[in-house]
């Protein structure tokens, strides 16, 4: 792990069905998130993931990079541009400093995600990896 490091993507399929389990999970029963007519009366070119489902792309992406033993202690991010259904949705990061502490390193990373090659969120992280060799 090194600054300036991408750590490895995680990808989703955005289906109509997962994008209804996830909002319905939620409580986000907004039309939007499914109803195809409804979301291009709208302007949207199809149904799009919501913010819960963009946050959990991004933390899944972290929890498999940092494993069991990494804390995720601060994660933020802005929707940029519509991550819609019939695209994967990837989670991306890029470490921007490491910290040694508290047993461990804190380690800030830029991190996005993109479908389609065009990036939907972009924000910022910090986890906490312990020492090599060192208990959770």
């Amino acid at each position: 792990m090194n600054v300036g490091g991408e750590i490895p993507e995680f990808s989703l399929p955005l289906t109509i069905q997962r994008l209804v389990m996830e909002a319905a999970a939620n409580r986000d029963f907004t039309p939007i998130h499914h109803d195809r007519e409804l979301t291009r009366a709208t302007g949207a070119p199809e149904p799009y993931a919501n913010t819960m489902l963009i946050q959990a792309v991004l933390e899944a992406t972290l929890r498999e990079w940092m494993g069991l033993a990494g804390r995720l202690r601060k994660l933020g991010f802005t929707m940029r541009v519509f991550a819609t259904a019939g695209g994967i949705l990837c989670g991306h990061g890029r470490v921007t400093a490491i910290r040694a502490e508290q047993g461990g390193s804190f380690v800030d990373l830029d991190v996005w995600t993109a479908s389609d090659g065009t990036q939907t969120a972009t924000g910022t992280a910090t986890v906490w990896l312990p020492s090599q060799g060192a208990q959770s």
